[in-house]
């Protein structure tokens, strides 16, 4: 159970009031596991168990069953049982927990990084692994590109069963992959190239409060609205608007800085390194079509002479007769 402003660790705190940032926080903002939680009265101390909604007290415990003082969710002094992990108790994403089915989860959490995603970050620990991050936006990653690429390349390789050589159609499957691989290598790079320079230009303006590591948290993370790239046509680029707009928000709150400094960190660092990732991958892709394109207009001009060579017995028949009469 930590503080959502500043990470500060609230077990057994006294009042709603955090000791480090004074922040206000209420018991309703956090989930509990059942049974590990006690609740202990501020009178007498005398501890009891979350057997309600989110592992709380029931609501309509209003007295405490020893001293008799008025009790509630809001003046319990909170404190986890002997032997149980807390670390991440309070402060989960949607994905992080148990119950559900894993899209239910996963889909919930992508909404809840793109329409709160100051509350998204501030329910990621400071202290957990990158590794974590990595899979969540690659998983997002990939929903995407599957969704995205893959009807094209069926398309292309219909298209190519109907009126090409099996030869073109792996061709054109190949492709497809390779494109697959590439957009994926260039997000993958892009996103961490950008939470590299964001967090500099954090250090330039006045520093963080944190290290590089909650930097590359709410890169990685806001990377979940890529999910939107799903839609034709403009998905790809709303997409990347929103994944600017979800990190700053994610680098404002996590990193306890300015909106302004985070929006000229994220901002600088996406439209720096977007020219220099698209622009890799235009010329990567015109060097990869280039011999395709050459290819095919080799093979068109051997078709065509093919043509003009049946053509010409044709054209000179008359002649012949002509010269026989």
């Amino acid at each position: 159970m930590r503080c959502k402003a500043c990470d500060y660790d609230l077990w057994h705190c006294t009042g709603r009031k955090c000791p480090e940032c004074g922040s206000q926080f209420t018991l309703a903002e956090y989930e509990f596991e059942k049974n590990s939680i006690l609740f202990h009265c501020p009178h007498c101390d005398h501890g009891v168990e979350g057997y309600g909604e989110a592992g709380k007290p029931f609501m309509s415990l209003t007295q405490c069953a020893v001293c008799g003082l008025e009790v509630n969710h809001e003046t319990f002094i909170i404190r986890p049982k002997p032997g149980t992990d807390v670390s991440s108790f309070g402060s989960l994403l949607p994905i992080r927990l148990k119950n559900g089915n894993w899209f239910a989860r996963y889909f919930s959490t992508v909404w809840l990084i793109m329409t709160r995603p100051q509350t998204a970050i501030s329910r990621v620990p400071v202290q957990e692994p990158l590794l974590v991050a990595w899979k969540f936006m690659l998983t997002s990653l990939l929903i995407t590109a599957v969704a995205w690429i893959l009807p094209t390349a069926f398309f292309f390789v219909v298209g190519s069963i109907t009126s090409s050589s099996i030869s073109d159609t792996l061709v054109v499957l190949a492709f497809s992959l390779l494109q697959f691989f590439i957009v994926f290598s260039l997000v993958a790079l892009f996103a961490i190239s950008w939470a590299l320079l964001a967090h500099v230009l954090l250090q330039i303006t006045g520093g963080s409060t944190f290290t590089i590591r909650r930097t590359v948290q709410a890169v990685l993370y806001g990377g979940a609205t890529s999910i939107v790239g799903i839609v034709p046509c403009l998905g790809s680029i709303a997409s990347f608007i929103w994944w600017i707009i979800a990190t700053t928000n994610m680098i404002t709150r996590g990193q306890r800085v300015s909106g302004g400094r985070a929006s000229f960190a994220t901002l600088l660092g996406s439209i720096s390194f977007f020219i220099f990732v698209c622009g890799g991958y235009v010329l990567l892709i015109i060097a990869v079509t280039a011999p395709l394109a050459a290819t095919a207009r080799a093979r068109a001009a051997v078709r065509q002479q093919q043509i003009q060579q049946q053509q010409q017995p044709e054209l000179e028949s008359p002649k012949e007769e002509l010269l026989i009469e």
